[in-house]
């Protein structure tokens, strides 16, 4: 990803380091944030343009979250989780 484009790379980068890791906002209630019903955990999948990036938000109040998955937006993105 990083090599075919740095910039959108920086913008993931900035995304996960500085607002799902944010004090002030649950990560859940992020604009581009959507639950993903068909799981039996709390994953939720972030959309940054044409990536997704796929985690478990454990407990809203400490908000450790597990990233899954970063890739780019395909017919195969949701595959194998």
């Amino acid at each position: 990803m990083a090599k075919n484009n740095p910039k959108q790379f920086k913008v993931i980068d900035k995304f996960i380091f500085i607002q799902l890791r944010s004090e002030e906002e649950c990560p859940c209630t992020l604009p581009n944030a959507k639950h993903l019903n068909s799981f039996d955990d709390n994953r939720y999948r972030w959309r940054l343009d044409d990536y997704r990036i796929i985690g478990i938000v454990q407990n809203n109040e400490f908000k450790i979250i597990h990233i899954i998955k970063i890739s780019k937006r395909d017919e195969s993105t949701y595959k194998g989780l």
